[in-house]
């Protein structure tokens, strides 16, 4: 049975500049339907670089990725739209919210553009944003809500579209302490509540000690 998600040998040169710079220098790795895993490492060690090409937002040098034993690099313009709105959810450092929306329909934007009825999207992202602990935020707007409350309907958005995957850069990197580990329990519980796949990329120890699996990235490369 193959991993859910994979890499074999996997680098990125850029070379815009005009001199060659090297950031990843063959990566293996792999993770499992369910799994929660944090990738640490220190700045400059190459994690958002990877998390950009497992989530296809950048095209590997050379190596190969592949998602439920498939090659991305094999997969169609269909298949890659699909990877993109069906198969995982991105969470960033900054939310990215949509400033004239409200909760609720921030976290149904996924959903609509995938098609998904409205009355189902509304009933989907009304659950979820009470599974983050904001059932009573639906009609606010992200200008009236705490940086610890946008970052959860960031992740609640994430989850609309039920992805296999999950996908977090440093999702606690722009939130106060006690933000911060309100967000470490809620990966957890959600990892167990919805038995999907969290990458997680951060340099919060105590986000990372909530992980079933740590890996770590040093020059390019995962120890």
């Amino acid at each position: 049975m193959s991993s859910l998600l994979q890499t074999e040998n996997l680098r990125r040169v850029f070379s815009e500049t005009g001199e060659s710079l090297e950031i990843l220098k063959g990566v293996n790795f792999s993770m499992e339907a369910g799994e929660l895993v944090a990738l640490t490492g220190s700045s400059g060690s190459g994690k958002s670089t990877f998390l950009n090409l497992v989530g296809m937002l950048d095209t590997p040098t050379s190596g190969e990725i592949l998602f439920k034993g498939k090659p991305l690099s094999k997969f169609s313009s269909e298949e890659r739209d699909m990877y993109h709105r069906k198969h995982v959810g991105f969470v960033f450092q900054f939310h990215h919210l949509l400033t004239e929306f409200t909760a609720l329909e921030n976290v149904c934007v996924p959903g609509r553009i995938l098609g998904t009825p409205e009355k189902e999207c509304r009933e989907r992202a009304e659950m979820l944003l009470e599974t983050v602990g904001l059932k009573e935020r639906l009609k606010h707007l992200p200008r009236e809500l705490s940086g610890g409350e946008r970052q959860r309907i960031a992740i609640a958005r994430a989850l609309m579209n039920n992805p296999s995957l999950v996908f977090a850069d440093e999702p606690s990197g722009n939130l106060d302490e006690a933000n911060s580990a309100k967000l470490n329990e809620l990966f957890g519980e959600l990892n167990e509540k919805f038995h999907q796949a969290f990458l997680i990329v951060t340099h919060d120890e105590k986000l990372a000690s909530f992980a079933k699996r740590r890996v770590v990235m040093h020059n390019g490369v995962i120890q």
